[in-house]
C-alpha cells in the first residue's frame, strides 16, 4: 500500500504567508546583532585613525573616553544605529574648519599635560597658542565610521542572512 501528500499553489501562499511572518524579526535581530557587533569594530577604527594635524600621532584617542563612549541602539522599526555621544565626536569625524572659533584651552591643556608631559602651569601657557593655531589650520576630519562603513554593512547584512538562513531551514521563527 502506497502513501502520498499532494501539494498545491494554495498550500504554497500559506508557506510564503508564514515565511514571511518569521522573516522580518529574524531580519531585525541580525540588524541589532550586527549593530551591537560593529560597536567593536568602530572602537578599532579609532585606534587607526588618521592624524588631525601634519605633525600628530595616529589614532584618534586621548583619554580613552571618544573610544569607551560608541553604542548602539534600536530605532523604531526594527532600525539601529552606531553612535557617540560625546559633544566632540563631529569634530573627530569631520575635523573643524579652519577660521572656526577655537577649542576650549581648559581641554587644550588637559590634552598638553596627557600627551606632552607638560605640568600644568606649562600646560595652561601652552593653551592659548595650541588653541589659536587649531582656530586658524582647523583640524583634518578623522573619519574614524567612514572609514568602516562598508565592513559596518557587511556585518550586519551577514547577521541578517544568518539569522534568515535559522527561519529557512525550520530553526528560530
Amino acid at each position: 500500500m502506497s502513501v502520498s501528500r499532494t501539494y498545491t499553489c494554495k498550500d504554497l501562499g500559506k508557506y510564503l504567508r508564514n515565511l514571511q511572518k518569521n522573516l522580518v524579526p529574524a531580519a531585525v535581530r541580525g540588524i541589532h546583532s550586527g549593530a551591537a557587533r560593529g560597536v567593536t569594530v568602530v572602537q578599532e577604527a579609532v585606534t587607526k585613525a588618521p592624524p588631525a594635524s601634519p605633525n600628530g600621532s595616529v589614532g584618534a584617542f586621548n583619554t580613552g573616553q571618544y573610544r569607551a563612549a560608541w553604542r548602539w541602539s534600536k530605532l523604531p522599526g526594527g532600525a539601529a544605529t552606531i553612535f557617540n555621544g560625546k559633544k566632540y565626536a563631529g569634530i573627530i569625524e569631520d575635523g573643524r574648519r579652519a577660521g572656526a572659533k577655537p577649542p576650549p584651552r581648559a581641554v587644550i591643556a588637559k590634552w598638553a599635560q596627557r600627551k606632552l608631559g607638560l605640568t600644568r602651569k606649562q600646560a595652561e601657557a601652552a593653551a592659548f597658542p595650541i588653541a589659536r593655531a587649531i582656530a586658524k589650520r582647523g583640524l583634518r576630519p578623522r573619519r574614524v565610521v567612514a572609514s568602516v562603513a562598508s565592513k559596518l554593512e557587511a556585518i550586519v547584512m551577514t547577521e541578517v542572512m544568518h539569522e534568515v538562513d535559522l527561519v529557512l531551514k525550520g530553526g528560530k521563527p
